[in-house]
């Protein structure tokens, strides 16, 4: 109920790619990736509480947020935000800072996306910071002021198109909550390292980036996949599958050394966890819904001693 899993997963791989590329973190890195992703998660299970009219519909976690969503949102979550920004202002290098500080721009277009849906005032207030805070962060950034110019007009047509009511987009439509989830945290999860490592090139780091993305996937597709009808499971055999291939062609073009060694570690880990997470789907409906999250989330964490092999 309170969240504290997705932090744990998330320090852990972070520690994983820390390893394979050989690079030392600070205990501030991990601190302030779990704060991040906790609150991310408390901000989640939150807003989608809003969007339902029957407290009885909901599992256990999202009753207890709906219980306590008004500490939560007014008292809790402040006080994290508040300490986030101290570490950004303060621990934080300041290329990870940067990283971190667009990441938190799709995190909030993803809530406001997703997780608002059910209620207009927070989906318009979350684009709005997002928007705003996107305008603010570019005009920051290193860059040529043309290419700074382009970006916030970009970003100031999104924020257009979107308070366009008649238009009424929904990006839950073209891609699951799910996928845009794994893929945050993937990102979340590379941030430290991706600035840190200093990759010569830019497919090592995006391959790295889909390959945890694809684990985490499994993860949150095949949970919520649990709490469906058994005709549903077709497309996540299908997602199992190729997440695998992947992994393992991945390990395959590292062997043949078309591709960075520090790869290896992560492959491995990630290919196991997927195996892992099979078994453990495979027998979901034998065991109940909150056991199979928890079986699902150690299968994420069970086969990261393989990255130092």
């Amino acid at each position: 109920m309170l969240s504290l899993e997705a932090p744990l997963v998330a320090v852990l791989w972070q520690r994983v790619l820390a390893h394979a590329h050989g690079i030392r973190l600070t205990p501030m890195l991990d601190a302030g990736l779990a704060l991040a992703c906790w609150v991310i998660y408390v901000i989640d299970r939150t807003l989608d509480t809003f969007a339902v009219k029957n407290a009885a519909e909901l599992d256990v976690r999202h009753a207890f947020y709906h219980r306590h969503r008004r500490v939560v949102m007014f008292a809790v979550v402040p006080v994290a935000l508040s300490i986030l920004a101290w570490m950004a202002l303060f621990v934080i290098p300041e290329g990870v800072l940067w990283q971190a500080g667009g990441l938190s721009l799709l995190v909030a277009l993803y809530l406001a996306s997703w997780s608002a849906q059910g209620s207009r005032a927070s989906r318009d207030f979350l684009i709005s910071c997002a928007g705003l805070g996107g305008i603010m962060l570019i005009t920051r950034m290193p860059a040529p002021a043309g290419f700074r110019l382009t970006l916030c007009l970009l970003v100031l047509a999104v924020m257009v198109l979107t308070f366009l009511r008649q238009l009424d987009l929904r990006l839950g439509h073209l891609l699951p909550k799910e996928f845009a989830a794994a893929l945050l945290f993937a990102l979340g999860c590379t941030t430290s390292t991706r600035f840190l490592a200093m990759p010569e090139n830019v497919l090592d780091p995006v391959l790295e980036c889909l390959l945890l993305a694809a684990v985490f996937a499994c993860n949150l597709h095949g949970i919520a996949m649990r709490e469906k009808e058994p005709a549903s499971q077709t497309g996540h055999t299908a997602l199992v599958i190729g997440s695998l291939l992947f992994a393992l062609s991945l390990l395959r073009y590292i062997d043949s050394g078309a591709l960075e060694h520090a790869l290896r570690g992560p492959a491995q880990a990630a290919a196991a966890a997927i195996v892992l997470h099979a078994v453990v789907h495979g027998f979901s409906r034998r065991v109940s819904a909150e056991a199979h999250r928890v079986l699902a989330d150690l299968a994420l964490i069970v086969p990261l001693p393989l990255a130092w092999l």
